[in-house]
């Protein structure tokens, strides 16, 4: 179980690197609307580029927050019913809807988002009438990386759920923060 235990540590340790990524972009988008802002009130210019930079970038900070927010049960669930359920059964529940819906979709993301960017590629496509970013295969390439990083995510969470339900000495929640699952 320790091994389980150090694998789903290096998973989770993509899924922080990813959030320190986004956390990096998050300055760098506030900086880029700002600086669009005061370029179009005060000085009378504009910039699809920017507009389009903005898009981007804030398209990469939320895909790539989506497997470090699960690892750190910061995702979306609905809490009402989840407090009444036995701990156990929460827990096998988590593991069985992760392996059969949210690992797969995330693998069906991967596999066409990887399809969707090598098209971009193959074909150079930019923005429309070229009036913001060239290399849109750039962005779109973001798609394939952001889902392994939350299938990383979903593996480590399932590694540690399965060490819970086997050794609950060794861990005691299957998430990094404890949110749902306390005690």
């Amino acid at each position: 179980m320790q091994a389980a235990l150090n694998v789903a540590a290096a998973l989770t340790r993509i899924c922080d690197w990813a959030a320190r990524i986004a956390a990096v972009l998050l300055i760098v988008l506030v900086a880029v609307i700002m600086y669009d802002v005061i370029g179009r009130k005060f000085f009378d210019t504009s910039s699809f580029v920017l507009q389009d930079l903005e898009w981007h970038i804030h398209g990469v900070i939320a895909m790539f927050a989506f497997g470090y927010a699960y690892t750190r049960d910061a995702h979306v669930r609905i809490d009402v019913l989840a407090h009444r359920m036995n701990p156990r059964f929460r827990l096998w529940l988590e593991l069985w809807v992760v392996v059969l819906l949210v690992i797969p979709f995330f693998a069906i993301i991967v596999w066409y988002g990887y399809e969707f960017a090598e098209r971009a590629f193959v074909r150079g496509e930019g923005a429309n009438g070229g009036r913001g970013l060239p290399h849109r295969w750039v962005i779109k390439s973001v798609i394939p990386v952001a889902g392994l990083v939350t299938i990383a995510g979903c593996a480590a969470v399932v590694l540690r759920i399965l060490a819970v339900l086997r050794r609950p000495d060794l861990v005691e929640t299957p998430f990094i923060e404890r949110g749902l699952w306390k005690r």
